[in-house]
């Protein structure tokens, strides 16, 4: 994967938020509809050739491409045994910390980065 180190931080950062701090239920609230749209446009950026997405649906970037031609990602992601984005980001957040951890990052390192970048991210969007 080509994707820089601190992109894929930035990424585990976000979807940390995504995943813990908010609820199912709430993730119609404008707080949450936030952070997930600045993961979505991390991904889109970062991710521009599909790798990461593709590894993580079990398919090529080039399938998945032509597959977002005629359906929407959600779709994409229920036909892949995903039954809500909210999988999703739990699949994408274990993807992103063993990918760190390939390139040498420990756990404790990893928290503790995270732990950093997630306060100054909520005093951001709040």
């Amino acid at each position: 994967m080509k994707i820089a180190t601190k992109a894929l931080v930035t990424m585990l950062a976000i979807t940390v938020l995504v995943t813990s701090a908010v609820p199912v239920g709430a993730m119609s609230t404008a707080g949450s509809t936030a952070v997930t749209r600045q993961l979505d446009r991390l991904q889109q950026h970062h991710d521009r050739k599909l790798e990461l997405r593709a590894s993580l649906l079990g398919m090529t970037p080039e399938q998945l491409k032509d597959a977002l031609k005629t359906k929407s990602f959600n779709q994409i992601l229920k036909e892949h045994g995903f039954s809500s984005r909210q999988a999703y980001y739990n699949a994408l957040f274990g993807k992103l910390k063993d990918e760190l951890r390939t390139r040498g990052w420990s756990d404790s390192k990893i928290q503790a980065f995270i732990n950093k970048r997630v306060e100054r991210l909520n005093r951001h969007l709040s």
